[in-house]
């Protein structure tokens, strides 16, 4: 378990698939999702049997609100590539929409972060989101993420092509950004 002032990251559990496909399956969640189509408690659980023999190269994680002691989202990296030492992070996003805007998410993601850098030893860490997705893309450059490129007309979502914006962050870049001015 990974735990921080007021969340922690967690296993995912065969228990907690019911609420995944809940989640899911809920347009507000879905709206950035590259996939929306409905998904049944059946498909998570062959999803989470696939997981699980996938468990060197990705880790994903519940984020739960450590006073709610109660799930309020997901988090993850995946494609760890550890001869490289780099790995994408998503599946993101906080499911309760009271938690939304209040630093929860922030402190998930910095959580991620120092893990990915200080525990596994990878040296970079680098994702997407749709250019529409300011909310996403801003969070993630406040906490050191530098826009590396742009991919041109990639999702089609409600009959129109949707760019994606590539970020990433070093290791090195990470460090300099704590022992500036202490935890994120």
């Amino acid at each position: 378990m990974i735990v921080g002032e007021r969340v922690r990251l967690r296993a995912i559990e065969m228990d907690d698939l019911c609420l995944l496909a809940e989640w899911r399956n809920d347009p507000q969640v879905a709206e950035h999702f590259y996939e929306r189509e409905p998904l049944s408690v059946e498909m998570q659980k062959r999803w989470f049997e696939r997981f699980l023999g996938r468990a060197d190269s990705e880790k994903y994680y519940i984020i739960e609100g450590l006073d709610e002691q109660k799930p309020l989202g997901t988090i993850s990296l995946y494609r760890i590539d550890w001869r490289n030492r780099h790995s994408e992070f998503g599946r993101f996003f906080l499911a309760d929409k009271g938690v939304r805007g209040k630093g929860y998410g922030r402190e998930a993601l910095t959580l991620l972060l120092e893990f990915a850098f200080d525990q596994l030893n990878l040296n970079k860490i680098y994702c997407d989101t749709q250019a529409d997705n300011t909310a996403a893309a801003s969070l993630y450059e406040s906490l050191g993420f530098r826009r590396e490129g742009l991919k041109r007309a990639h999702i089609f979502r409600k009959g129109e092509y949707i760019d994606l914006v590539v970020l990433s962050i070093l290791a090195s870049e990470w460090r300099d950004r704590v022992q500036d001015g202490g935890r994120l």
